[in-house]
């Protein structure tokens, strides 16, 4: 590459820096689902194991290696965990700006280039926005920025074996950075096999790097926690379709920038890039572009999500990565000076927020900029969003949170959990209140020894400020697998679209019966608590509560493979009873009491 060529591409890479650097941290932030993430590095750090909750094995996070990194870093002096994940993420953003910067250069040859790509996908609020909040976002890009290096390595030299194997290596990766990505693993693997499938001792070197590292945890996975997949794909249906829903979605993503127009101009530069290059060159751009499409298509399929363009970041970035550096022409230059214009008024417009919090109620809402969304809703100023657990108190639904979470655990045999009322409508005033344990004989059970339970949606702010010894859940069934085995609501908020009713959560708590308020259905929580322990139900609870063992281990295995992702749970309990046991409940009698274990203690 001549001296003006690696100029060009190293300047490139300094502006891609640089504004992934200040787009990131102009915007940090930490979302309610990055402090999810948070509470499990406590419990690793506690030495609990990778849970939620103490006790109960269950992956509520998607991404493996970026708590596991949020750990390794833990260590840093006068940083809280707050802290490390926000500089992680950024470092990995600007990491991924830069490394796709060269790599797309490079891959071109020996031209002068220009920042493109990367200045079409920094430019959008949401780009910057989950450049930090706590999420594996910046992780996930620097993936996929790493993947696409390597390929571009390896189409300059697909004789060099190093080249070869660390590519290999790096997509057996993707299943621990995100399970999506392994669609770009696995099309990488499955090309590298297909090209070498005449030399049996390459395609063992492929197999060798990249299989070992990912298979070994997915053996973990399914003894340890019962599934294939983390539990957030179980809570979020994501074998299920919603095409209409998921276009809406995407749309929602493009319109307020009017981001179709760039991206015109920039596949329109990949394809003729390509239809100049020949060889295994444009074979790798054809691949990224590919498998980008591939990934948005599924987006598009299980519904998007419910925050602002993140489940479009990624498939973009990656259908970007052969356009994030583009030659140097007379056309490129005027469509750069274009491009830079384009993302002068994007930034300078941001995105608005839709709504008005306060007019509409958060339980209805589809689409939101998440970000915003939280800086609205805690009453912070504009530019000024939460970064750490404490700013989450603001919430009017974590008024008294953590006074009685206090006064609770002073005394824990007399509280067995914490419900949130609304106490006053318009203004909504909410409040936490505590429900009698049981008491006598009943508190002696292994229902009366569970620990203090509370229920709410956002996790990660109710999690991050309580002891680890508390027991949050959540009734759409990030953490709570009762919940994610229920059915979705037609037309609900995509990823929050399943609910586990009242009984159900009341059920799985040392609660005294009697005690509930008068808007408890009792014998529907005595119907809950009865099918708990019937075969089906109870199988289920033992795969994520039982001790575990290698017994327990190997059972794990086995359902993972045939129950772990198609089991559902009725809404109505008293499916699962027999004619006598609903007489006797209805008689009064808690039937749910005895029987096989549902909760083991002393864990």
């Amino acid at each position: 590459m001549e001296k003006s060529a690696r100029l060009s591409l190293l300047l490139s890479a300094l502006v891609a820096g640089a504004f992934a650097f200040w787009g990131g941290f102009s915007r940090r932030w930490m979302s309610d689902d990055g402090l999810i993430v948070l509470r499990t590095v406590r419990n690793i750090l506690a030495g609990n194991g990778p849970v939620f909750n103490i006790g109960e094995r269950v992956e509520a996070n998607t991404s493996t290696l970026w708590q596991y990194l949020i750990v390794a870093f833990s260590w840093v002096p006068g940083m809280r965990l707050e802290d490390v994940a926000m500089w992680l993420a950024l470092i990995f953003t600007v990491i991924a700006a830069v490394v796709g910067t060269i790599a797309a250069g490079r891959l071109w040859g020996q031209h002068m280039v220009l920042p493109f790509g990367i200045i079409i996908y920094l430019a959008l609020p949401p780009a910057r926005d989950f450049a930090t909040s706590g999420l594996e976002w910046g992780l996930s890009l620097a993936w996929l920025a790493v993947w696409f290096a390597l390929l571009v390595r390896w189409a300059e030299d697909s004789e060099r074996t190093s080249a070869l194997y660390w590519l290999a290596f790096w997509a057996g990766l993707s299943w621990l950075v995100r399970p999506e990505l392994a669609l770009y693993g696995g099309l990488t693997g499955v090309l590298l096999l297909a090209l070498n499938r005449r030399n049996w001792r390459r395609i063992g070197g492929i197999l060798a790097a990249a299989l070992p590292l990912p298979a070994a945890y997915e053996i973990f996975r399914m003894g340890y926690y019962g599934l294939l997949t983390p539990h957030t794909a179980v809570a979020k249906s994501a074998s299920e379709s919603a095409w209409r829903t998921g276009a809406v979605y995407v749309w929602d993503t493009m319109r307020p920038y009017g981001l179709w127009l760039p991206l015109i101009v920039a596949f329109g530069f990949g394809a003729w890039f390509v239809y100049q290059r020949a060889g295994k060159q444009a074979l790798v751009a054809i691949l990224a572009f590919g498998c980008g499409a591939l990934h948005l298509i599924y987006v598009v399929k299980v519904g998007g999500d419910f925050m602002h363009g993140r489940m479009v970041l990624l498939p973009l970035f990656a259908m970007l990565l052969p356009v994030m550096a583009v030659p140097l022409t007379v056309v490129t230059g005027v469509a750069t000076t274009g491009l830079v214009i384009w993302a002068g008024l994007v930034i300078q417009r941001s995105h608005d927020l839709g709504f008005d919090p306060f007019d509409k109620n958060p339980i209805t809402l589809t689409i939101v900029d998440e970000r915003e969304f939280w800086t609205a809703v805690l009453l912070r100023e504009s530019g000024n969003p939460p970064r750490y657990a404490e700013d989450f108190l603001a919430s009017d639904m974590m008024t008294n949170w953590t006074d009685v979470w206090d006064k609770a655990l002073i005394d824990d045999s007399r509280t067995a959990a914490l419900s949130l009322i609304l106490v006053q409508e318009d203004p909504n005033v909410f409040q936490w209140e505590p429900r009698s344990r049981m008491t006598g004989e009943d508190a002696q059970t292994d229902l009366g020894q569970m620990p203090i339970t509370a229920y709410h949606v956002n996790l990660g702010m109710t999690g991050m400020n309580a002891s680890l010894d508390a027991r949050v859940l959540d009734s759409v069934g990030l953490t709570t697998p009762l919940a994610a085995r229920q059915p979705r609501e037609p037309g609900g908020r995509i990823g929050h679209d399943k609910h586990l009713p009242l009984h159900w959560q009341m059920a799985d708590t040392g609660v005294d019966v009697e005690e509930l308020p008068e808007y408890v259905d009792k014998q529907l929580v005595r119907q809950a608590r009865a099918a708990l322990r019937t075969p089906e139900i109870n199988e289920l609870l033992a795969t994520y509560r039982e001790p575990m063992s290698a017994k327990r281990f190997v059972k794990n295995m086995g359902w993972a493979l045939t129950k772990g992702r198609t089991m559902e749970v009725n809404d109505n309990p008293d499916v699962y009873l027999d004619p006598g046991t609903l007489t006797r409940i209805a008689a009064g009698e808690d039937v749910g009491l005895h029987g096989p274990r549902v909760y083991w203690s002393g864990q």
